[in-house]
């Protein structure tokens, strides 16, 4: 079939230039698959590990950012041990302005520089105790003193109060009251308990407050030969009084004492008696106060 002859007048089609591609020459693009990432993201701590292809995914992330796999058993990035010792960083909110940090910025900056400051003076300050004997003379000598201080406020330190004087209301011949207070251990104070129950009055001269004793009861050559003091009871000048159990024993007691602060003498009674078969006389072998310093 011929073509149509052309109108006059009509439009004439323009030649094609060489190199045009032709109608129907262009090709439809198939869709692919999408270029894989080339570039590995930094892990971060707290990221997860993809376990497939090794990407460090953002912890929001639920599958992997370069293969897709799920990150539900992914290893995460632990932080490092001396960043747990640093401050750390809030990221500014949404909507502020990092101008308005500033502040903040400054201050942490000080703090830091106070920091370094720091260890810098105490590095100097060890090597200087190390080289220098003087130096290590005096601080040694403060902190001693400074411990003594520190344990003063919560351990009591005691020491032995001597009485200026000691009398009893009842002594048999031989065994005076002064005995129960002379240190010895072969000598004793011996009184009868009838018809009134013994006492030793020990008088310090001066204000007191006393915490402990000890006592060793009985005739220290033979127990059995004179009853023991059981319990005494004590009576401060100041009215107040307190009582001890002594356990019948030929060895030394240290017992607790109370209620005797501001106190310038004792009164001892025997109240209470472990008997003797034997005798009919208490003795007592020693009784030492200690006091508050």
């Amino acid at each position: 079939m011929q073509p149509a002859p052309l109108q006059p007048g009509a439009m004439q089609p323009a030649p094609l230039q060489p190199g045009a591609m032709q109608p129907g020459d262009q090709k439809p693009t198939t869709g692919g698959r999408r270029p894989r990432l080339t570039e590995r993201r930094a892990a971060q701590p707290g990221d997860l590990i993809c376990g497939q292809c090794g990407e460090a995914n953002p912890p929001s992330r639920k599958f992997c950012a370069r293969c897709g796999s799920a990150l539900v058993e992914a290893e995460v990035v632990a932080e490092k041990w001396w960043r747990r010792f640093l401050p750390k960083r809030k990221p500014p909110e949404a909507g502020t302005r990092p101008n308005r940090h500033r502040a903040g910025s400054a201050r942490r900056g000080i703090g830091k520089a106070l920091r370094w400051s720091f260890l810098v003076a105490l590095l100097g300050a060890v090597g200087v105790y190390g080289l220098v004997p003087s130096f290590r003379s005096l601080v040694n000598g403060q902190a001693t003193s400074i411990v003594k201080d520190v344990k003063g406020l919560f351990v009591v330190e005691l020491t032995p109060v001597r009485p200026t004087g000691i009398t009893a209301n009842a002594e048999s011949p031989d065994h005076p009251p002064l005995m129960a207070a002379d240190n010895a251990k072969n000598t004793f104070w011996l009184a009868p308990v009838e018809p009134q129950q013994p006492a030793l009055t020990l008088d310090f001269g001066r204000e007191v407050d006393l915490r402990e004793a000890i006592i060793r009861v009985g005739n220290p050559d033979d127990l059995q030969a004179a009853h023991r003091p059981k319990k005494l009871h004590l009576v401060y000048s100041t009215g107040k009084t307190f009582d001890l159990d002594i356990a019948d024993t030929p060895d030394e007691q240290r017992v607790k004492i109370e209620n005797s602060a501001g106190a310038t003498n004792v009164e001892v009674h025997v109240v209470e008696l472990h008997r003797s078969l034997r005798g009919n006389e208490v003795a007592l072998a020693e009784i030492e106060f200690f006091a508050v310093r």
